[in-house]
């Protein structure tokens, strides 16, 4: 379960699905041992962005890296 909490734009909407299908890809893949992990929730609370450096590919592995670390 992906909720989205961002408020006031701190992250633009379009980086939201790239997030989400980083996280996803964390929980197939797992974090411990390769083990696909379920039946999580994960929030979304807030983040920031950069007008020039700010890609869809850096926000998924951002999402992936974030969940990875959250489940240490």
């Amino acid at each position: 379960l992906f909720i989205d909490k961002i408020i006031g734009g701190a992250i633009p909407r379009e980086f939201i699905p790239p997030i989400e299908a980083g996280i996803r890809e964390a929980m197939e893949t797992g974090v411990l041992a390769g083990y696909e992990m379920v039946d999580i929730a994960v929030v979304l609370i807030d983040g920031s962005f950069h007008e020039v450096d700010s890609s869809e590919i850096a926000f998924k592995i951002a999402g992936s890296m974030a969940f990875k670390e959250a489940c240490q």
